[in-house]
C-alpha cells in the first residue's frame, strides 16, 4: 500500500469513527465516502436522499452546515504528518454561504482545505457542488463554507 493510499486510509478510519460515536453524523452523512485526502485537501461524495432535504425537497442547511463541521476536523487530521494523533480541535466559527440547492437523487461532491493550520486555531474552507448522479462533471456550486478551529 502506498503512503497516500496509507493516507487516505487514515482519514477514511477517522470518518468511521466519528460517524459511529455521532448520531447526528450518522443521520446527516449516511451513503458519503471519503474519496481523497491529500495534506490539507479531504473530498468526499454523498449521494443525496430523502432523509438530507428539507419539506421543499431541496438540500436541508443544517445537512450543509454539518458537513462544513465534519469535514473541517478531518482536514485538520489530513494536514498532519500523524492525521490519528491530531487534535481536530472544536469549532470557534462556522460560517455556510448557501448559494443554490441540490435534491435527493444528486450527487453532492464535497471538498474540504486546511487553509492554515497553526498551534491554537485552524481554518478551513469548504465548497459544496451538485451533479446528477453518476455523472463525472465537476457539478454546480451550491454552497462555500468557511470553519474556525480551535486545536491548541
Amino acid at each position: 500500500m502506498s503512503e497516500q493510499e496509507q493516507h487516505l486510509a487514515q482519514i477514511r478510519d477517522i470518518h468511521s469513527g466519528i460517524v459511529r460515536n455521532s448520531p447526528i453524523y450518522e443521520f446527516a452523512l449516511s451513503g458519503l465516502t471519503v474519496t481523497e485526502a491529500s495534506g490539507p485537501v479531504v473530498r468526499a461524495v454523498l449521494p443525496l436522499t430523502a432523509t438530507q432535504v428539507n419539506s421543499k425537497g431541496t438540500l436541508h442547511g443544517s445537512v450543509t452546515a454539518t458537513i462544513v463541521d465534519w469535514i473541517g476536523g478531518l482536514c485538520v487530521a489530513s494536514a498532519s504528518a500523524d492525521p490519528a494523533s491530531a487534535k481536530r480541535g472544536v469549532s470557534v466559527d462556522i460560517h455556510v454561504s448557501y448559494i443554490g440547492g441540490a435534491k435527493a437523487g444528486h450527487e453532492l461532491l464535497i471538498e474540504g482545505k486546511a487553509d492554515k493550520v497553526g498551534r491554537t486555531l485552524a481554518f478551513i474552507s469548504v465548497e459544496l457542488r451538485v451533479r446528477e448522479q453518476g455523472a463525472s462533471d465537476q457539478g454546480k456550486l451550491v454552497a462555500k463554507g468557511s470553519h474556525t478551529k480551535f486545536v491548541g
